[in-house]
């Protein structure tokens, strides 16, 4: 969990940094968003309680006409599988993205794609093993709060942390609803 913070000063410094490229084109727009996210279904029909999963992300990229890139940082809190147990770290996420927006901005569809990083020992692997990151979101929609500031909702995205991928791989499904918080860079 200490890696989490210096991981984030980097990340959140180069996302600003990119935020301010975007600008140097005509037409490009810059874009911070700050989520949360729940999931109460799961891939694992054998124990419905696996599905628990919460967790939290920041999204910065740029945009320009209907398509947009983004860098994606997450993450994923788990609820641990033994009786009783409470939320473990899960995974960090990180993923480069892509959305393309419909209705002038106010619905979106992306798709994002990266690493996934354990954060905590299991009974059968460490912390710090690297496997993948997926996340589909088909229709988010958008509402404008101020000049510079958009309320979203994603009802339902399809996301896959696979930070295990060798021996017993370690492979979380989830269906998740997002809500999130998002400035509009000038």
């Amino acid at each position: 969990m200490r890696c989490l913070p210096t991981f984030l000063a980097p990340v959140l410094g180069a996302l600003f940094s990119f935020s301010g490229l975007a600008h140097a084109s005509s037409g490009w727009h810059g874009h911070l968003a700050v989520e949360g996210y729940g999931s109460l279904l799961s891939g694992s029909e054998s124990s419905p309680l696996l599905g628990l999963n919460a967790g939290w992300a920041v999204r910065a990229g740029a945009s320009s006409g209907r398509w947009g890139a983004f860098l994606h940082v997450e993450q994923n809190l788990w609820r641990g599988t033994e009786y009783g147990a409470t939320t473990v770290p899960g995974a960090l996420n990180v993923g480069l993205g892509a959305e393309l927006r419909f209705a002038d901005g106010r619905i979106r569809s992306s798709a994002t794609l990266g690493p996934s990083l354990l954060l905590f020992d299991t009974p059968l692997d460490e912390a710090g093993k690297v496997g993948v990151f997926a996340e589909l979101r088909p229709l988010g929609l958008r509402w404008a709060v101020s000049r510079h500031l958009q309320l979203g909702l994603d009802p339902l995205s399809f996301a896959v942390a696979a930070p295990v991928l060798s021996g017993i791989p370690l492979v979380r499904v989830q269906y998740r609803t997002t809500l999130s918080l998002e400035v509009l860079l000038p």
